[in-house]
């Protein structure tokens, strides 16, 4: 593929995608793939107390459960 034709699709998935983009360029310079990101929101204090400790009862990781209740919101919409 021509370098000026790289350049172009590059530049089409930089534009589509650029969450993708930043993985691949991240990868480039350090050789691993990170498929995480970290967040930072604020909730309730009650509620981040009562969900740490229902986590800790039940041997859950809150990352997972998070994730989990994320992907069912996402599937509903």
């Amino acid at each position: 593929m021509p370098s000026n034709e790289f350049a172009d699709v590059a530049k089409n998935v930089a534009k589509k995608d650029k969450a993708l983009f930043d993985t691949l360029i991240e990868f480039e310079q350090t050789r691993k793939m990170r498929t995480k990101e970290r967040l930072n929101f604020t909730i309730d204090k009650s509620l981040a107390s009562q969900f740490k400790r229902f986590c800790r009862e039940n041997g859950y990781n809150m990352s997972a459960k998070i994730e989990q209740a994320i992907r069912e919101i996402l599937k509903k919409s």
